[in-house]
Order: C-alpha cells, then structure tokens, then sequence
C-alpha cells in the first residue's frame, strides 16, 4: 500500500502481463461502468488501486475455481505502515510526514510528494516597500530585481557624510520635561526640540562610537515658503559637495506626520526597556507628479538598495523599529549622490526622546552599511538626562 497526491493505493503487478489475476478482474469490472473509483498506472507498469475498492462488499465475479486474495493485501498494508512508522520514529523523529517517510523508501509509484526545506528558526526580516500611484510599472518592476548593496566607504579624516534638514522646524509631542514654544503647528524654531536635536544626536554617535567624519548643517530651509523648501536645500548640498568631495552620502532627516491633533504619544517599540521611535525611509524615482521627470535623475535604485540594507539591519534589532519603505515619485533631491537618504525619524506622535532613543539604532545600522564597528565611546550621552 502507498500514498500518492489522490489517495491511498493498494500497489500490484508491474510485469505488465494480464490473465486472470484479482487486481485485471478488478480493473475490468471497473471498465463495464462501474467507476465509483478509479485504477491507475504508475510507474513501472504497476497498477494503484484505491483500498476502498479492495474492501467493495459488492463481490466481483471470479473466474473459476479462484479464490478472492483480498486478506493477503491488507495484511501486507498494515505490515508496510508499521515499518513506516518504525522507520520515521528512528530516522526522522516524530514530526516527519509519512509521504516524506514512502519517499525515503524510494517507493517507485510515488508522484506529486511535495519537498519542503526547513524553515529556520529565526527567519531574516521581511522588509516591505510601499510604492505610490504615481510610480511607473517599469521601476515597479525593477525594484523587484534590486539586491546589490552599493559600496559605502565612510573611513578617513575627510567628511564622509552631510546631515540636514529640509523641513528645519518639525517637532515632536510635547511632555513636561520637552516642552517647548511653537512657531506653527508642531513647529518650534527652538533647535533644542524640533528635528536638528535628532540630527545632532545621530552626528554626535557617528562620529564618537564610530569614528565617521561628519557634518551637520542647521540652516533653516523653510522660509519664505515650506512648499519650496527642497529648491533651498539643494543648494545646501551643492555647497557642501564643492567644498568637501568627499562626501558620499547625503542623510536628509524629517519627522513624519501621525496626525494632527494626536492626544498622546503613539506608534513606538520598546526595546531594552526604553520606548523607540519608528524609522521610515523615502526613496524618490524623480519621475515627477506628472510622470514626465527631471532634467537630472535620481540614481534610485542605488538609493532604494541602501536604504533596503539599513532597513533590513534595523528589522533584525527589531521587526517593529522600522516601517515599509516608501517610494515616490518625487526627487527629493537624491540626484546629488547614489547614496542619498530621506529618513523620517519618528512623527507629532512620538517625544523627542523617543526619537533620540531611535537614533542609537539608525547610527549603528548607518555603520553597519559601511562595515564599521564601534570604534570611540560606547554610546553618545542623552540629551534629556533622567
């Protein structure tokens, strides 16, 4: 007996020759329309009968003098699951399927048997991506196909890496110990509790746990008009670029936006005990709200694969640290390099110490990209001291 992907089959002949045995007679009387249940030829000229139609009550009519060999079989099937058995509590423990258990017997009649490898007991995170409308089916596709990790030096006393801030004023929720006057709507022109504290934070930890030559510029981008800030802040990293070749990557740091009028801190993780903002990271295709594009094109998908690694690095601290990756179709200006990063760290919903909390991980996974281990002072001190 044996089980393949339509049942349980009582398994006989396989010379191929007919003449009166019980599995032709079988065979022929299912063929004069009695198809209740069905034969089939396996591999090697042996023929699969279902057991059910072994144990037919109905009696099927026998050629003289031939006795019905229908005890012999079923014995011969219970003998066959008890050596399964056996043999799959001492080679395979318990939890080994039985077609697994026939297909480790190089039973020839098995077919269809699906062949699983095991899954590992820690998975590698999953890291998702959300694309907007707005992104063609092309890069659509592309993104897909996108596995190389681009080669991030960031050793040597020359600036490796520039820190700014396009939307210069966010904040974040207020408490007792982070409060603070608004200039707008979660907005402080304070630079000790809007987005240029976190950006400090992280050049801070780059530079003493690690070792990276790092700049951070604070000007302020969004006046005379916050929908033009990203025309003000390219010329920011234009300057920089002139002045410092060096650089490679370009990190844009934002505070994301939960809500407007959020009651109470919201969307965070805990880890090692200490509430953690959630990272996201934006990668622009500059195919431009029309789909017609820019002059100078983003190069994307170098883009998008650093910002994979360093996702894929914060979701194995954490699967909850970090949210999908969004691609949009806008530039966001990540022309400037193939390493550019918009990073929203946090949103009006998490404190500002949650948002530093984040940061300790976003320098650790920036370092992680590079290659680098911690190199100076275990850990930057806390801006907001208990």
């Amino acid at each position: 007996m044996a089980m393949t992907n339509k049942g349980f089959f009582v398994i006989v002949g396989g010379d191929g020759k007919k003449g009166g045995n019980w599995a032709d007679e079988l065979v022929a009387w299912h063929g004069r329309g009695n198809s209740t249940f069905q034969s089939y030829l396996g591999p090697g000229g042996h023929t699969l009968i279902p057991w059910r139609a072994c144990m037919m009550r109905k009696r099927l009519p026998l050629q003289k003098g031939k006795r019905r060999p229908v005890l012999l079989p079923l014995l011969l099937g219970i003998c066959c699951f008890g050596v399964l058995w056996i043999q799959g509590r001492t080679y395979y423990g318990e939890t080994m399927a039985l077609e697994h258990r026939l297909a480790g017997m190089q039973l020839p009649v098995l077919y269809g048997v699906p062949y699983s490898t095991p899954t590992p007991a820690t998975p590698a995170p999953t890291v998702g991506t959300d694309i907007d409308k707005g992104v063609s089916e092309g890069i659509r596709v592309e993104l897909l196909t996108i596995s190389e990790t681009p080669a991030v030096d960031l050793t040597g006393d020359a600036p490796k890496i520039l820190i700014y801030h396009t939307h210069t004023t966010e904040s974040y929720f207020k408490t007792a110990d982070q409060d603070y006057e608004e200039s707008s709507d979660w907005r402080t022109e304070n630079n000790e509790y809007n987005i240029v504290a976190v950006g400090e934070r992280l050049a801070k930890i780059l530079r003493e746990t690690y070792g990276i030559s790092v700049i951070h510029d604070i000007t302020d981008h969004e006046p005379p008009k916050l929908a033009t800030s990203y025309s003000r802040s390219v010329k920011t990293m234009e300057k920089y670029k002139e002045e410092y070749p060096s650089i490679t990557m370009f990190i844009d740091v934002h505070r994301d936006a939960y809500g407007n009028d959020p009651k109470e801190p919201a969307d965070y993780v805990i880890i090692d005990g200490k509430e953690v903002a959630r990272l996201m990271f934006v990668v622009g295709t500059g195919e431009g709200a029309t789909g017609t594009g820019y002059e100078q094109m983003p190069d994307f998908a170098s883009n998008y694969a650093l910002a994979k690694a360093i996702t894929e690095s914060l979701a194995a601290v954490d699967p909850g640290l970090v949210r999908n990756i969004r691609v949009k179709s806008g530039r966001y200006n990540q022309h400037i390099s193939n390493q550019c990063l918009l990073v929203e760290v946090g949103h009006n919903a998490n404190t500002l110490e949650q948002a530093l909390n984040a940061v300790d991980y976003l320098a650790a996974a920036i370092a992680e990209a590079a290659g680098l281990e911690k190199g100076g002072t275990d850990a930057a001190p806390s801006l907001f001291a208990p």
